[in-house]
């Protein structure tokens, strides 16, 4: 797939045309008048400023903002929902991207599966197909996104749109090969994945950060060691490798493991109880 053909390369393109940035810029200006959380976006290049600063608590406020806007019939749902979708492209590759993998995984380790294909993403099935239906996806999740969840939007939606995208293609989520999102950078880095983790642990550790028994370091420390590219003999990173990565000596790395298992360990129970399972 030519990278100048592409389905993203495409909508980029579309989004980034004068006609539809001076579009956003005059709708986000009306909303800045309206909203407060949307106060100082008057144009658009201010909001691309604030999705990629490391302000996060501030990336919910905004893009909570927009999808709530997003979820209005007519033109300015619409319009809003192009806005959070020219934010969330640079997430498409990396979705892409676990979506196969973990497709092929599915297929190698647990036989064929039901879909168009007969069995997930083959070898020879076209990125650019898998691109398409990924943004289709993304969009459909934007526009209907459950307004109920005001933590870590973003990667709600990236999570969200690769699930989607994955049963769409045949494939049986809870045995697939998948990746947890990042809540550190989600909107613009992807994490890798690892080889062997499964989707019920994912679902656990995205609804214990949304539900908030985990916090932000406890997230990406647990995201690190089962789905980081570092790998020891076990199948997940070592302390040592994850002190490594943090900057902190093997001990304070236990620590925070521990603690971030313990904090885990409490949200599995109250999912239990609360019969996610």
């Amino acid at each position: 797939m030519s990278a100048t053909s592409s389905p993203l390369t495409v909508l980029q393109r579309q989004l980034a045309d004068p006609k539809s940035r001076s579009r956003f810029d005059t709708a986000l200006c009306s909303w800045a008048a309206q909203d407060p959380a949307l106060a100082d976006l008057g144009v658009h290049e201010r909001l691309s400023e604030v999705l990629t600063s490391r302000d996060y608590a501030r990336h919910d406020e905004v893009l909570y903002a927009l999808l709530q806007r997003a979820a209005l019939a007519g033109a300015e749902g619409v319009i809003a929902g192009e806005v959070v979708l020219n934010a969330m492209l640079p997430a498409v590759p990396g979705i892409v991207g676990r979506v196969i993998r973990a497709s092929r995984a599915a297929i190698g380790s647990f036989g064929a599966r039901r879909g168009i294909t007969g069995g997930g993403v083959s070898a020879n099935e076209a990125n650019a197909d898998v691109q398409a239906a990924a943004i289709g996806h993304l969009w459909e999740q934007i526009r209907c996104y459950p307004l109920r969840r005001r933590h870590h939007v973003a990667a709600n939606l990236v999570f969200d749109t690769q699930r989607a995208a994955l049963r769409a293609l045949g494939v049986d989520i809870t045995q697939a090969v998948a990746e947890v999102v990042n809540m550190d950078d989600v909107a613009v880095h992807q994490p890798p994945a690892e080889k062997d983790a499964s989707e019920e642990l994912l679902e656990l550790l995205s609804w214990a950060v949304e539900q908030r028994w985990l916090d932000e370091q406890d997230a990406t420390i647990l995201s690190a060691r089962y789905f980081g590219e570092q790998m020891g003999r076990d199948g997940v990173a070592t302390d040592r490798q994850l002190g490594a990565l943090f900057g902190v000596s093997q001990p304070t790395a236990t620590r925070r493991r521990n603690r971030a298992l313990g904090a885990l360990a409490e949200a599995g129970r109250e999912w239990q109880r609360a019969g996610r399972r």
